[in-house]
């Protein structure tokens, strides 16, 4: 039986190991084997933390998105008072230049700062916006409700985000990396249940045959899903924070 390769990506032993499992509980009649039960239960444990950190990894590239998006409404609302403050008419051009001075205690430079900090400002830039002496500026400008809604949607998502991401941390604090976890699952399949499963076959023991042919044929599809694939540097890197994260 050929082994799992090592440069499969952390999902696809998270995936392969799911598989195995499931095959596992399949055959009741091998479920008290000695060796198998106690595997299958460690094997089921490394699985199930190494999805956790999937799952974290995930929110965090999800979090990222939301990140930009609200950054780029804060550059579009930038652009629009620009526009608005430099019109050769005055009906428009003050109202655009009063909310621009408004906006330029944040600018955009706020979205390069780290997470909470951004977020910090954004919400007292809104709460600024929200004061009753802009309401005649803002909705005398076409576009610019319709931008700080933007802005106020994009904020309320990121910040749903990064709770979520924050639960996620939480859940999975104190255990290990996925790179370790990956790295204890391929052990566990290469060097323990491989291994045994091959003398199983070679002494023809009654019972298991179709066990370890469904093994065999799981751990081929994944190697062969590996070969098929463009090999890519970094596969299982996460998303980078931004600074002061």
């Amino acid at each position: 039986m050929k082994n799992l390769k090592i440069n499969a990506r952390i999902t696809e032993v998270a995936d392969t190991a799911t598989r195995l499992l499931i095959l596992f509980k399949r055959h009741p009649a091998i479920g008290d084997d000695t060796i198998l039960k106690p595997l299958f239960a460690e094997i089921g444990t490394l699985a199930e933390q190494l999805s956790e950190v999937i799952k974290s990894d995930k929110t965090l590239s999800e979090l990222d998105i939301a990140d930009t998006v609200r950054g780029e409404a804060i550059r579009k609302f930038d652009k629009i008072l620009q526009g608005y403050a430099a019109m050769p008419i005055e009906t428009l051009q003050k109202p655009g230049a009063k909310l621009y001075e408004v906006f330029s205690k944040y600018g955009v430079k706020i979205t390069r700062e780290n997470y909470a900090v951004e977020s910090a400002h954004i919400d007292s830039l809104l709460t600024d916006l929200a004061a009753p002496g802009l309401a005649g500026e803002i909705s005398s400008l076409a576009g610019v409700t319709e931008a700080i809604e933007a802005i106020r949607t994009a904020q309320k998502s990121f910040n749903e985000k990064r709770v979520t991401y924050e639960q996620n941390i939480a859940a999975k604090n104190a255990k290990q990396k996925s790179a370790e976890l990956k790295k204890m699952l391929l052990e566990r399949v290469n060097t323990s249940l491989l291994p045994y499963l091959t003398s199983l076959k070679s002494m023809k023991s009654a019972g298991y045959s179709d066990f370890i042919e469904g093994v065999s044929q799981i751990i081929a599809n994944t190697n062969s899903s590996i070969s098929a694939r463009r090999k890519k540097p970094n596969n299982d890197d996460t998303p980078a924070k931004k600074d002061g994260e």
